[in-house]
């Protein structure tokens, strides 16, 4: 298991994996729209100071997290994209993930870490609920999200 930060040749294999995730979630991912982040990661995530990062098993996509800048003077974060194959889950591959991502974000020297999420994502949510994170009020435009949750990383 390799856990590598994501690069145009995995492109492919990261939009079939998002296409099963949002499947599995009862949803159609939709990579021209809602989620058009997907096809300009370098200058969504990466060139701004986020990342996004993949977990490759046997050749295959099975986890992925992105660490988006929403606001770099109060350095604020958000986590997006937070999937780990069904198969994959409760084997410690998003605490795996999320330990990563908290790492970078601190070597950003945020303060805060937001993210939104659905109800049924009992997995991931217990993860957030772990580490620290706490409901707060609707901050984005997300139709689809019924949970927010921010976490304020210590200095």
């Amino acid at each position: 298991m390799e856990l590598i930060p994501y690069s145009y040749e995995f492109q492919a294999s990261l939009e079939e994996f998002l296409e099963i995730m949002y499947s599995y979630r009862g949803y159609k991912f939709d990579p021209t729209g809602l989620h058009s982040d997907i096809r300009n990661i370098e200058n969504i995530y990466q060139s701004p100071g986020g990342n996004f990062w993949i977990i490759i098993e046997n050749a295959a996509l099975i986890g992925s997290v992105g660490l988006k800048i929403l606001n770099k003077i109060d350095k604020i974060g958000e986590i997006k994209r937070y999937f780990v194959l069904p198969l994959y889950q409760g084997k410690g591959i998003g605490t795996l993930l999320m330990e990563h991502l908290l790492l970078n974000a601190k070597k950003n020297e945020l303060h805060i870490l937001r993210l939104d999420t659905m109800r049924k994502s009992i997995a991931a949510r217990k993860i957030f609920e772990k580490y620290g994170f706490q409901e707060i009020n609707k901050y984005n435009e997300n139709e689809i999200a019924e949970i927010f949750m921010e976490l304020k990383l210590k200095k």
